[in-house]
């Protein structure tokens, strides 16, 4: 790497407003119309990372929250280890890990009990 110009690989959601459509329940959640609780960026990881904070702060009512918790942690660690991936240079392992990611968001949607 130069001096001044890094060299990084990330990952990044191209189509933000696919979220919502692949995840409506998971959106709504994280979303709800009428609250401001819309990040910048509204992608994938983002969906993550509003939904620990609304869960976290009591936002989400406690049955729901109670079914989204575990999937949610799956979520999460799936979404640190694809930073270290990232971090590290592993693009492979890195796809492979968006794909884990967007099936645990498949499956906390399910379990957010409406689908």
């Amino acid at each position: 790497m130069g001096k001044l110009l890094q060299v990084r690989v990330s990952a990044t959601t191209l189509d933000p407003g696919k979220v919502d459509s692949t995840w409506p329940i998971l959106s709504h959640l994280a979303y709800p119309p009428g609250h401001d609780y819309a990040p910048a960026k509204r992608g994938v990881l983002e969906l993550i990372d509003t939904l620990r904070a609304r869960l976290t702060a009591g936002e989400i009512p406690q049955g729901v929250a109670d079914k989204l918790k575990p999937w949610l942690e799956k979520a999460e660690l799936l979404s640190h280890q694809l930073e270290d991936a990232l971090a590290s240079w592993q693009a492979e392992k890195a796809q492979q890990l968006t794909e884990k990611i967007e099936d645990a968001l498949d499956e906390l949607e399910d379990r957010a009990g409406y689908r």
